[in-house]
């Protein structure tokens, strides 16, 4: 788990570390620059030891970005063989093994990604505002989010949930300005703020109970829906 507070050598090593999970999920450096719309050379100084002249500190966006990929690799990594598995046996054949295929939309109605792991596919759901089926066309059974996040039964999960449906309706109000000063004035740094309450749970970072209040505070604040 993440720290919620990261010193320049701690900043320094968790970089690495991304970057160096991302080469093993096959997002070498080129591809890496390229998601972040940076130099090569600006990223290799971002790994760069603080007390050299050449460092650089990794700016929070530019880390998001590249942790967002990683989890989303990780996640891709987890299903797509099965995925395939099933695309070349049938569905019938696989019922038994894996009886549900969630799918993830947002707000908009359009596809954001399918999971064979529940608490995946709301999060992708809750972070673009929308809502789950069983598959991802027309026919596909609608699960009520609330629904969903009951079958996970997990109290964590829930305040993560209540975390990401919060952060969304100010973010999609224009107010992701208010989810980052929330978080700072209850003790996170910035450069943890994108990962509270992910489901990815190598660099989560956990949901203070008063953070997750105040949150839901300045929501009810902004009046959104």
């Amino acid at each position: 788990m993440l720290q919620i507070n990261l010193d320049s050598e701690q900043l320094v090593a968790h970089y690495r570390d991304v970057s160096t999970t991302l080469t093993s999920l096959g997002c070498g450096p080129k591809t890496r620059a390229a998601i972040v719309q940076k130099a090569a050379q600006t990223l290799k100084q971002y790994a760069v030891d603080p007390s050299s002249a050449q460092h650089r500190i990794v700016p929070p966006e530019d880390l998001d970005i590249l942790r967002s990929e990683a989890s989303r690799l990780h996640w891709e990594m987890v299903d797509y063989p099965i995925s395939r598995w099933i695309g070349a046996e049938g569905y019938a054949a696989a019922r038994s093994i894996r009886p549900t295929i969630y799918t993830a939309f947002g707000a908009n109605g359009l596809f954001r990604g399918d999971s064979s792991f529940l608490p995946r596919a709301i999060e992708v759901a809750e972070s673009f505002g929308g809502w789950l089926q069983t598959s991802r066309d027309r026919h596909g059974e609608r699960i009520p989010l609330d629904d969903a996040v009951a079958l996970v039964d997990s109290q964590r999960f829930q305040e993560r949930s209540r975390w990401r449906r919060a952060a969304y309706r100010l973010r999609s109000a224009g107010r992701g300005d208010v989810v980052v000063r929330v978080a700072l004035a209850n003790g996170y740094g910035e450069h943890s703020v994108g990962q509270i309450a992910v489901e990815y749970e190598r660099w989560r970072v956990a949901v203070k109970p008063a953070a997750l209040i105040a949150l839901e505070e300045a929501v009810a604040a902004q009046e959104i829906a």
